[in-house]
């Protein structure tokens, strides 16, 4: 069996995989699911104070789970598939253990897209809390790979930023972490598309 098809059944049998983004490598499974979203926690030894990310196929799914604007559509539009990350208003059916919000973006990863392609995906770094970004599986500690179901490695990832993340408050554009698209970028779309809010 393709190992892309192996992997998508373990999320869709609610297991915990290490898989490739365009970005780094990513720990995650089905982002709805309270057993994994505790998994991921415990795996990575992360804070509860800080909410996952998830990968959603297209912007259709994100209206899903999501109340988008105009404007955060324009930059969906213009920046996905790629490296923003978007922080919107969350509905009622994403569960409170994930995130405030619902912080989302769609990869330009066939696989990191093709693991989203039945539901959102929790797309964490594949390290545990603290430590580096990790570009291959070798720079995963065994610590956390003990504690998945599958590793889908895919060999040495280029190196490059993490995604950029974004939210729009009251139509101003506010920067969440540094990465490839800068906060310029994002404020010309919404000048040019005449959207703020």
């Amino acid at each position: 069996m393709d190992l892309t098809n192996e992997s998508q059944q373990i999320v869709e049998q609610e297991g915990l995989v290490i898989y490739p983004t365009e970005t780094a490598y990513a720990i995650g499974g089905k982002a709805l699911s309270e057993e994994i979203i505790d998994r991921v926690y415990e795996a990575k030894d992360r804070a509860r104070s800080k909410g996952l990310t998830v990968i959603v196929d297209s912007l259709e799914t994100a209206e899903e789970y999501a109340e988008l604007s105009d404007a955060e559509r324009a930059l969906v539009d213009e920046f996905m598939p790629g490296p923003l990350t978007l922080v919107a208003e969350k509905k009622d059916k994403v569960p409170d253990s994930l995130n405030d919000s619902f912080v989302f973006r769609i990869s330009s990863s066939p696989i990191a897209r093709k693991l989203s392609s039945e539901k959102p995906l929790i797309a964490t770094s594949a390290n545990i809390s603290g430590e580096r970004t990790s570009y291959s599986i070798d720079e995963i500690s065994d610590e956390l790979l003990e504690k998945v179901d599958f590793v889908l490695d895919k060999g040495v990832l280029p190196r490059g930023p993490t995604s950029t993340i974004a939210e729009i408050d009251e139509g101003e554009v506010f920067i969440h972490r540094e990465g490839p698209i800068k906060q310029e970028e994002l404020e010309a779309v919404l000048d040019d598309r005449s959207v703020h809010d």
